[in-house]
């Protein structure tokens, strides 16, 4: 009884959900779903004599649903939840928008045959504009709150051929307020009544690049790659006591923001291989890295590929 009233939940909804997404009859996906309830059935009988139910209880539909119906589905939905649906305007003002500005100063600690080393601080404003909890398709700029950046680079050649480079980069993100609608990450379309602006202080992060290359010329190398990246989890409070009560009077129950720190903290790892060329004008790099593990929140299994290229122009 249990697994039919599933099914039967799947298929046609019940009064607290929507039915869910299904796939047409005719199609690979639909087949296979009827024969594993087929086989349900006929096992259920085989096995305790029970007359359960068959794949025509639960009709699957046979053609797809229109387009024109869809779309007023998805408008209605969005609309109700007080989301910018498919087709609204964006904006003016989110149409054109910088992102967060980065005022940087480096300074040469070594520079040597052998070995050189240099030291940077990089200060990122917040000059760009966060995603709209209103707008389920716009996409943001920037974090549009303060970071504070320390990055290390140096080199070191060994033996006149084993070339050691290492980049260390850490940085504090400083608090700052963003609204979001309060509930699990996992349910992309919450009703407006879980709106609240929110003191948010995003997790700090570090970053270690290695590269041990083989000089095989003065002019080309080539090696393998390794990173490693952590950023803590971020933390989320209401401003006010008064706001928590304001949504708990919204939404008729206490939500905690805590809710949203899930899968902000995250760790990767990435291996890869590089090749650079550095002519007395032309300096050039490339490199293929692959997400190699990770844990946390979501971590793409990415393969990066990176060009970077430089040319010297005398002018006088």
């Amino acid at each position: 009884q249990t697994l039919a009233s599933a099914l039967a939940s799947a298929v046609n909804g019940n009064p607290d959900t929507t039915a869910m997404f299904l796939p047409t009859a005719g199609s690979d996906a639909g087949r296979s779903l009827s024969a594993i309830v087929s086989g349900l059935s006929r096992a259920l009988a085989d096995t305790f004599n029970i007359a359960a139910f068959s794949s025509g209880s639960f009709p699957l539909p046979e053609v797809p649903v229109p387009g024109s119906a869809a779309g007023g589905i998805l408008d209605a939905r969005l609309s109700a939840m007080g989301l910018t649906p498919f087709g609204g305007s964006t904006p003016r003002h989110l149409r054109y928008f910088t992102g967060d500005a980065e005022v940087a100063a480096k300074y040469r600690l070594f520079n040597a045959d052998a070995y050189a080393a240099a030291v940077a601080l990089v200060v990122r404003l917040p000059t760009g504009h966060q995603d709209s909890p209103n707008d389920a398709f716009d996409l943001s700029t920037g974090d549009h709150q303060t970071d504070v950046e320390g990055r290390f680079t140096g080199e070191l050649t060994v033996w006149r051929r084993l070339w050691l480079n290492v980049a260390v980069r850490g940085g504090r993100q400083l608090p700052g307020e963003r609204e979001r609608r309060i509930g699990p990450v996992d349910q992309p379309f919450l009703p407006t009544t879980t709106l609240a602006r929110l003191r948010w202080d995003p997790g700090d992060y570090v970053s270690v690049d290695v590269a041990p290359l083989y000089r095989f010329s003065r002019l080309f190398a080539a090696g393998v790659t390794f990173g490693y990246f952590a950023q803590q989890q971020d933390r989320y409070a209401f401003l006010s006591p008064q706001d928590s009560l304001d949504v708990v009077g919204r939404t008729g129950g206490p939500i905690a923001p805590a809710v949203l720190e899930a899968g902000t903290g995250i760790r990767l790892t990435r291996l890869g291989v590089a090749a650079t060329f550095s002519g007395p004008r032309l300096e050039g790099g490339f490199s293929v890295e692959r997400t190699i593990s990770g844990a946390g929140g979501p971590v793409p299994v990415a393969t990066v590929f990176r060009i970077a290229l430089r040319q010297t122009i005398l002018l006088f």
